[in-house]
């Protein structure tokens, strides 16, 4: 028997694979952007030095972000859509080990987030030909970003043995990466010195730190790196014995999990383990199956609700801290305002997901053709699936507008260290009413393009990433690079303030119509997975006539029959 037969075969289908180059052109792509725009815009005129001390701080930045991102998305779901299909079972009846399996779904998975770093590293040294970095400098950032993106990918397959649900494994294996990234040092930070009273804690030299990745990076600068070489090293080597424990946990445990029988709802004696299904529940459950039996089946599961109530309670308690908790420790002030950004992102996939969840699971267990089959109309379908979204998303995203006037109304208390109450308030009811603004609206764009997208798309996987990157991600770094330049900075004080929720309202509105006409126009084809058979048909027609040949009538040059 060969060694580690899957790696051997997977390695050479994702050779052939076309995502595993275009990932790597599109990191290539957003690095040379990141390069031209430093250059020519916001360090224009400066020294070389500070241009590749600039430039490299960027592109670090960037490397980093991608590490930990793409794991989450990429092998949350490689062992977890398995489990679904019953299939993992199956390949241990054969003579592979528990080994051979998570390495070669690993391996299949990683390939693409290891080809798209290989096109991000050499753009990393263009900082060593202008300056101001040195090679040491340079080597130990590669080592950190590459052993970012190991434990990112290692995260990613642990909490996909932990789960079925691609839902639940990817948002769990985001909470992961980034709670042990950067969270959890803050939020010892903040305990430490803000409710134990035991004076400021310098992260850079808390023991918990040397679990983050993102801390290594920062170890990895010869500003830091001088003061304590010893930390560098010691949370490298940490950090991949994470990874390392990570792929051995899923090794061991995998071999269990198959054997794991798909369960019903849990029927707990107390109403909280079971998630709220009662039998009141259910007798609900069947009137609306009578009703409509899209709304019914999109709205069957008890667990989205409490997921979104949990999230809820955490921006419940980051707006206290933003608000009240900040006149009694203002130290803590820089922690949440990147908990705040965290949430923002942890948010928008939870969203997303829900958006893409209906449509994607009834087209791969098959049910989405038999409800074509039957005579609901598109219309009753989509009514159906908008109705449990809206039942999903009211209550919590009510509850998050009422969270925005708490942190406006706690803004607007007197505080000696704002002299200037009434401008403060100002500022404060601008941001939070186009915070409020741009958020409907996100959440209108997302339920409509992870529509559109769980029903054309052909990699079901990759829905819930391209949903984020499309509607929140790129919106996000277009604004921050905009705001760097300094452009929006000449812009008077009201209108910058107004800018970032006017260009994401636009986007969403944007992204809501075209998604909207979409799923209107083309559900059935989406559905049968024939959406862009005609136009591909016409063109190779097309083609044809020019070239002089004649149009057959069967095969993919015949005529379509309506």
């Amino acid at each position: 028997m060969r060694f580690l037969p899957i790696v051997e075969r997977e390695l050479r289908v994702g050779a052939r694979r076309r995502s595993t180059y275009s990932l790597r052109l599109l990191a290539a792509l957003v690095a040379f952007v990141i390069c031209l725009w430093l250059c020519l815009i916001p360090t224009r005129g400066q020294p070389p030095t500070v241009l590749g001390k600039s430039l490299f701080g960027a592109l670090s930045t960037a490397a980093i972000a991608y590490c930990l991102l793409i794991g989450p998305f990429i092998t949350a779901d490689c062992l977890s859509s398995e489990k679904r299909d019953g299939t993992l079972g199956l390949l241990f009846l054969t003579d592979l080990s528990s080994l051979d399996v998570v390495l070669g779904k690993w391996v299949a998975t990683s390939l693409a987030a290891f080809y798209g770093l290989l096109a991000v590293l050499p753009s990393l040294g263009i900082p060593l030909l202008l300056g101001g970095v040195t090679p040491g400098e340079y080597g130990r950032v590669a080592l950190a970003v590459v052993n970012a993106v190991l434990f990112s990918l290692t995260a990613g397959i642990f909490v996909s043995v932990l789960n079925r649900d691609q839902t639940k494994a990817i948002l769990g294996s985001l909470i992961l990466v980034l709670t042990l990234s950067g969270l959890l040092p803050g939020l010892i930070a903040l305990v430490v010195g803000g409710f134990l009273g035991l004076g400021q804690v310098n992260p850079l030299t808390s023991p918990v730190t040397l679990f983050s990745p993102i801390y290594t990076l920062q170890f990895a600068f010869d500003a830091t790196f001088k003061a304590n070489p010893r930390h560098f090293w010691i949370s490298l080597g940490v950090v991949q014995a994470l990874g390392w424990l990570f792929m051995i946990a899923a090794t061991v445990i995998v071999g269990r999990a198959w054997r794991q029988e798909p369960g019903g709802p849990r029927q707990s004696a107390r109403w909280l383990l079971r998630l709220g299904w009662t039998r009141r529940w259910e007798r609900r459950f069947k009137r609306r199956l009578e009703r409509n039996p899209v709304y019914a089946l999109a709205s069957r599961q008890r667990w989205p609700h409490w997921v979104f109530w949990v999230l809820v309670g955490i921006v419940t308690i980051n707006i206290y801290w933003l608000t009240i908790g900040l006149r009694k420790h203002p130290n803590v002030y820089a922690f949440h305002q990147n908990f705040s950004l965290a949430m923002y992102f942890i948010n928008r996939v939870w969203i997303a997901a829900m958006a893409a969840r209906f449509f994607g699971e009834a087209r791969r267990t098959g049910a989405l053709e038999l409800i074509l089959t039957t005579p609901l109309k598109v219309g009753t379908i989509l009514r159906g699936r908008r109705r449990a979204l809206l039942r999903l998303f009211f209550w919590p995203v009510l509850a998050i507008a009422f969270l925005h006037w708490c942190y406006l109304w706690g803004s607007s208390q007197p505080s000696p260290n704002q002299p200037n109450n009434a401008a403060m308030f100002r500022v404060h009811a601008i941001m939070a009413t186009g915070s409020l603004v741009s958020f409907l609206t996100d959440v209108l764009a997302l339920t409509a393009l992870g529509g559109w997208l769980s029903l054309s798309s052909k990699k079901s996987h990759l829905v819930i990433l391209k949903t984020f990157i499309l509607v929140t991600l790129i919106p996000w770094l277009v604004y921050f690079l905009l705001s760097s330049s300094g452009w929006l900075m000449r812009l008077p004080a009201t209108t910058y303030l107004a800018s970032w929720p006017m260009m994401m309202v636009t986007k969403n509105l944007l992204f809501l119509a075209w998604a909207s006409y979409k799923v209107r126009r083309h559900f059935r084809s989406a559905a049968a997975e024939t959406y862009g058979l005609r136009r591909w048909r016409w063109r190779l027609r097309r083609a044809a006539e020019e070239a002089g040949v004649g149009v057959g009538t069967v095969g993919p040059l015949a005529p379509a029959k309506e």
